[in-house]
């Protein structure tokens, strides 16, 4: 064997021993559905244990839709399905309803969002359940901040659809 074989198997054999998990169930597959962008995923598969409260269900599909954030400390459910640029109500009569939850659990915590990759216009929310209405379509930062001083943050990116569009079911 040579060394080149022998180095990929040590970086092999460990990996062996990592494939159950004592401390419970494996984590459910993601199911990608419609409105996350640059790198965040929108699914309907149950989303952590800490984001659940409230509901009363824990199998897939999920019934609201919902992003993790980066780091995987915040989650954003999206009532709305997909956001839509503009005011609500939306042309449906539906509005951008996000219910932001963050890991710990604090109540007193901020959302800001702003175009993906730009500094302006930026929007304040008030962490938890809101409607989080944008003024422009394409995709959104939205950045989780709570702590003391902000000091604990998670960025969940989500494509805004134009104004006057309807989200796909």
């Amino acid at each position: 064997m040579g060394l080149g074989s022998a180095l990929a198997l040590l970086l092999i054999l460990p990996l062996g021993g990592c494939t159950s998990s004592p401390s419970g169930p494996a984590p459910t597959p993601l199911h990608s559905v419609a409105g996350g962008c640059s790198g965040t995923v929108v699914t309907d598969s149950v989303p952590p244990i800490w984001a659940q409260d409230g509901f009363t269900h824990n199998t897939a599909p999920w019934a609201v839709p919902w992003a993790l954030g980066t780091p995987g400390d915040a989650v954003a459910m999206l009532f709305a399905r997909q956001l839509v640029a503009g005011g609500s109500p939306r042309v449906d009569g539906t509005n951008n309803k996000v219910h932001w939850v963050n890991k710990d659990k604090t109540l007193n915590f901020v959302v800001e969002g702003r175009p993906y990759g730009k500094a302006e216009p930026v929007i304040g929310l008030k962490g938890g359940p809101g409607v989080e209405d944008v003024p422009t379509p394409g995709c959104w930062t939205f950045r989780v901040l709570w702590g003391a001083h902000n000091e604990h943050s998670s960025t969940i990116n989500l494509e805004v659809l134009p104004a006057g569009t309807l989200p796909p079911n």
